[in-house]
């Protein structure tokens, strides 16, 4: 999982570092795990774990679009909101849980998919 950022978005301060903290437990991910309160610096590749207050889907498909996979925590999870992030392009949107297995395992997912080879080249 080398060399790929993960980025915990939140304007909740702490929030933000109840989850990076919850991050850094994991051994795969401590030292990739940075908290932000905005999406400054955000290139391809990065993984992006935020809220729907913070990153509503028009911001979750622009990161998409720009490479990063985007990882949505949701407080109430609901059909409809899964729905426009999917079509946003997210790679996960997961309930907001205290112990935070799943949050590790979608990003887990999310860096390996980023280590392979694209198949869509361009010259």
């Amino acid at each position: 999982m080398e060399g790929s950022p993960i980025h915990v978005v939140s304007a909740d301060g702490a929030l933000r570092r109840a989850l990076v903290a919850r991050l850094e437990r994991a051994p795969e991910l401590h030292e990739h795990t940075e908290g932000a309160a905005g999406f400054e610096g955000i290139g391809p590749g990065d993984v992006v774990v935020s809220t729907p207050a913070d990153c509503p889907p028009e911001r979750a498909h622009e990161l998409v679009r720009a490479g990063a996979a985007v990882i949505i925590l949701a407080p109430i999870p609901r059909p409809e909101e899964r729905a426009r992030y999917e079509r946003a392009g997210a790679a996960a949107y997961i309930p907001m849980l205290i112990d935070g297995v799943d949050l590790v395992r979608a990003i887990a997912r999310s860096l390996e998919r980023a280590r392979q080879p694209s198949r869509c080249r361009t010259a």
